[in-house]
């Protein structure tokens, strides 16, 4: 996926926000984070890495669209970061498992999103914490413009939930607060898409300079990444950049995250990743190349995730 926040927009009759019915993107929401690994001396990760990532980038050093493009940037994605209310989070579970799921699933089965994840904080939790759950939904090219209200309401039909879409906003809203949704432009991943039961650490970043941080990541971390994928040590990493919003006074520039099978992968040592390093760049000099790291990007926050559900297609 993709720190998470707050914003919510009351009116008559609403367009949906991006991710609001847990599927789709918006224009009334603000925009979410996600983190990126810090490294210990030693060769240990503070959290390990990262998989699956999301680079916020500050506007003016955003590439345009067409450059990412160019540059051979992967698909779309839209996050939305949900605060469940309090006394709420069973009926928020459920109702995520059901309602929710049937919709997510539809729009995955109609071609409009290719992936749909739903994902829990593990740590932080409590009142302090952003977001309690995330949504991510996924696109192989640039989403759809965002929903009427009369085309959720066929769509709601199509997932064969008898609800208006204000019916199904209403129900969300009385247990869970959008705190914010964003949309994010993969630009490097490796290994396969999280799975149900997957831990993901979300590493927020904060840079200077977004290009040169993004080129660096792609040349000096994917190598290793995909080494880790290789030896089973990760299940994947990948980096994103926020496409919207942008501007000058975002909390962090990207986020990279570290996709693993388990619990236990999450916190184990990794004594052999300075001779993965040394494999992949046998010109580069372990600390150096990380004391370059911290000069391009400062890491501003490390949260942690488990994915508690992924729609793909049933067709």
């Amino acid at each position: 996926m993709f720190s998470l926040f707050k914003t919510r927009r009351q009116q008559k009759r609403r367009t949906a926000p991006p991710g609001s019915l847990g599927a789709e993107p918006s224009m009334a929401h603000v925009p979410p984070p996600a983190p990126k690994v810090g490294m210990r001396k030693g060769g240990r990760p503070i959290a390990h890495r990262n998989i699956w990532s999301v680079v916020v980038a500050v506007a003016f050093c955003v590439p345009t669209l067409a450059q990412m493009q160019q540059e051979g940037a992967a698909g779309y994605r839209t996050v939305a970061c949900f605060k469940v209310k309090p006394e709420k989070s069973n009926e928020f579970r459920t109702w995520a498992a059901s309602d929710l799921h049937r919709y997510a699933q539809s729009r995955v089965d109609s071609g409009v999103l290719s992936t749909w994840f739903l994902l829990r904080s593990v740590y932080p939790q409590g009142a302090s914490a952003d977001c309690d759950y995330l949504t991510i939904s996924t696109y192989r090219a640039l989403p759809p413009e965002p929903l009427s209200s009369e085309v959720l309401d066929g769509a709601l039909k199509t997932a064969r939930l008898t609800m208006t879409e204000q019916q199904f906003i209403d129900r969300r809203d009385s247990l869970a607060t959008m705190v914010s949704s964003s949309l994010f432009q993969n630009r490097a991943s490796v290994g396969d898409p999280p799975s149900k039961g997957n831990y993901l650490v979300l590493n927020y970043m904060k840079a200077a300079d977004v290009d040169d941080w993004v080129a660096f990541e792609k040349k000096v971390w994917q190598p290793v990444a995909e080494e880790l994928v290789k030896d089973g040590r990760s299940s994947g990493w990948s980096l994103n950049v926020q496409v919207l919003p942008g501007g000058t006074d975002l909390k962090f520039q990207g986020v990279t995250v570290d996709v693993y099978a388990g619990w236990n992968d999450v916190f184990k040592d990794d004594p052999q990743l300075r001779e993965r390093f040394k494999k992949v760049h046998p010109d580069m000099e372990f600390e150096a190349t990380f004391g370059q790291f911290q000069k391009l990007r400062t890491l501003i926050s490390v949260r942690l995730f488990t994915v508690v559900d992924v729609v793909t297609s049933t067709k």
